[in-house]
């Protein structure tokens, strides 16, 4: 891997792989013959590994894997069980649908597409896994942010600029407060071309045991979203949301 993307953090990861290679604390000669680094930057590197609890040293002066990795790995298993969980009944919901189904949570103030099925219709909307988007003007972010307490809203409307992506983004900070209150009580948003012109979203929350986990929309060309199917999808919407939380709440 080049060194432009942090020669030190590489040299600590290999200290790292070889720990989770052994099975009993490893002397600092040690880990230098096997890594190849000398002494000085391993002494460092493992100095700065205990601090944050990725590393451990023994009383025989001995280094092993620390339990804040067991944190980190927790959380990354958790995250990959969430998504493994969910994704059976977004399939389902892209069939009952047939359109554009995403699931997305929140990443530094952006939402971010996890998973996506595509529609089967000829005329879909163009996104991809690991895209981003602004969260105040689309289905999945305002879904998410209407699960916001005062202060984490605040917070988040102080840190972002409410840009005018479309003839139908909200700008004003009052009237997506007022929106955001209405998709609270609601318990679902709709983005009505206020992303991408021409395409509504319809999404609800996914929130089990105070933890909002993200949401789950589906995407449709306006002229394919008239009231009729609006209802439609926003009842298997639904129904997806409660297979979701009840399987949520059991992992949780």
């Amino acid at each position: 891997m080049p060194a432009a993307y942090g020669t030190a953090v590489l040299k600590a990861v290999s200290i790292l792989n070889f720990l989770s290679t052994v099975d009993k604390p490893q002397k600092l000669k040690d880990i230098c013959q096997t890594t190849g680094l000398n002494k000085a930057t391993a002494f460092k590197l493992l100095e700065t590994l205990q601090s944050v609890g990725y590393v451990e040293k023994t009383d025989d002066v001995g280094y092993r894997l620390g339990l804040g990795l067991v944190r980190i790995a927790g959380a990354a298993l958790h995250s990959v069980n969430t998504v493994r969980l969910i994704e059976p009944y977004v399939k389902e919901l892209n069939m009952r649908t047939g359109e554009t189904v995403h699931f997305g949570v929140a990443e530094r103030n952006e939402v971010v597409y996890v998973t996506k099925l595509e529609s089967k219709q000829a005329v879909r909307m163009y996104s991809k896994v690991g895209n981003t988007a602004p969260m105040y003007c689309t289905g999945i972010g305002k879904a998410i942010l209407s699960t916001y307490g005062e202060v984490d809203l605040a917070e988040y409307l102080a840190s972002v600029s409410l840009r005018k992506i479309t003839n139908q983004t909200l700008t004003d900070e009052h009237q997506l407060r007022r929106e955001l209150r209405e998709v609270r009580e609601q318990g679902y948003s709709i983005d009505n071309g206020e992303h991408e012109p021409e395409v509504r979203c319809i999404a609800v929350p996914l929130v089990a045991n105070g933890k909002t986990y993200g949401a789950v929309s589906v995407s449709v060309p306006s002229y394919r979203m008239d009231d009729a199917a609006t209802e439609r999808h926003l009842a298997d919407l639904k129904w997806c949301q409660v297979k979701i939380l009840s399987d949520l709440r059991l992992l949780s």
